[in-house]
Order: C-alpha cells, then sequence, then structure tokens
C-alpha cells in the first residue's frame, strides 16, 4: 500500500528545509502561516497548469488529482427569492465555469445518485431565467456561495447535495495533501521563495563545483 502523503509533512519538509538552508537565521513560521503559501503556491500552479496545457493540447484539462469531492452543508432558503443555497469549502479558482467546479449532484442513502445540476453563469441568472430551460436543477456561484434552483419550482428542502472541484486548501493537516508528485517541486520552490523573501533571510551557499584559486609562489 502506498504511504500518505500528508499536509503537515508538506509543512515540516519546507521547514527542515528552511532551517537547514539558514542557520544562523532566527526562523519562526507557524504552520497556519505555512499553509497559506502552500495554498496559494498550489492554487496559482493548478490554473498556471490547465491553461498551459490548453495551449498545448487545444483543449482545457484540470488534472484529476486536484479533484475532491465535498458534501454540501444542508441547503438554505431566501425567503426573498426562494432560492437555496449552500456554502462552499472555497471559492472557485480563476478557471472557467465547468472547470472550476466539475460537478454538483445529488445523492441519497438507498436512492443512489441523481442527475447532475446544469451551469449557469452568475452574470447569466437574470436573463436565463427569462428563457426556455432543460427541466432539472440549476446552479450558479456567488464567491463562496452555491445557489440551486429546480426548473419547476420544486422544493429542495432535505436534499444532500455534493460538488466536486479542484480544491487548493486544507480541510485538516493530518488528511493527505491533494498535490500529484509531480507538482510537489513546483509549490516545494514556490513556497521557499516566498518565505526567504519575505524573512529577508541571510542564505549560506555552498558551492562544491568551483575551480581551484590560484596560488602565488
Amino acid at each position: 500500500m502506498a504511504l500518505d502523503y500528508t499536509w503537515i509533512q508538506m509543512i515540516q519538509r519546507i521547514g527542515k528545509h528552511m532551517n537547514n538552508n539558514f542557520p544562523d537565521a532566527e526562523y519562526s513560521v507557524t504552520d497556519n502561516e505555512m499553509l497559506l503559501y502552500i495554498n496559494e503556491a498550489m492554487s496559482f500552479g493548478l490554473v498556471g497548469q490547465v491553461w498551459n496545457n490548453a495551449k498545448a493540447l487545444g483543449f482545457m484539462e484540470t488534472p484529476e488529482a486536484y479533484l475532491v469531492t465535498f458534501q454540501l452543508a444542508a441547503l438554505q432558503q431566501e425567503t426573498a427569492s426562494l432560492n437555496w443555497f449552500s456554502t462552499l469549502p472555497q471559492p472557485p479558482l480563476s478557471l472557467p465555469l465547468g472547470y472550476s467546479i466539475n460537478r454538483v449532484y445529488p445523492k441519497e442513502p438507498g436512492y443512489g445518485q441523481g442527475i447532475d445540476a446544469f451551469p449557469i453563469k452568475a452574470k447569466r441568472v437574470a436573463y436565463r431565467i427569462n428563457m426556455p430551460m432543460p427541466f432539472g436543477i440549476r446552479y450558479w456561484v456567488e464567491n463562496n456561495k452555491i445557489y440551486l434552483a429546480a426548473s419547476d419550482g420544486s422544493s429542495l428542502l432535505n436534499t444532500t447535495w455534493y460538488v466536486q472541484m479542484p480544491s487548493t486548501r486544507a480541510v485538516d493537516i493530518t488528511d493527505p495533501i491533494n498535490l500529484p508528485d509531480d507538482a510537489q517541486k513546483m509549490i516545494f520552490d514556490m513556497v521557499v521563495a516566498r518565505l526567504a523573501q519575505r524573512l529577508q533571510l541571510p542564505q549560506d551557499i555552498i558551492k562544491d563545483d568551483l575551480p581551484a584559486g590560484s596560488k602565488l609562489s
């Protein structure tokens, strides 16, 4: 069985590297601060990977290693609009609709998985409600809120919804990190560079490959 690579292991790896490479500096960075830099680097790296793949292949593709399925909190209903909403685990990344959130679907024990909801861009909601729409559930996102509405106005009370999306945030630092092995070096280097820049630490650099200096007789 393959060993899990957790968030705390990434934090410890970066911390050990900083302590070894900056031995004379007073180094103190909390785990939470380190986690912010890791999340930032993962988000930046993931978005870059997607766009670079699109340039090379001609179509967009989100690496599956970043995809995580979350169960949404119980839906609540707005009293004015009667739309149902819940809170996402994180605001979607800077990717087009369909890539920032991969799937939204209901699932109930004993009944199985329902039909996926279809996405609408938030800025198109007012326009789309005046047009014919397919039967089913539609959803749109505003920051970290996801809104759902049935085409026939049916209630979504007591329905359980799941969202599959690229995630770059930790729920628990002891959980396995959703980071592909081939991206670890990129994330590691970005975080180390940001920490060195912020802390302005002097670095001891040893170069063993330098040629021998001239000797005076």
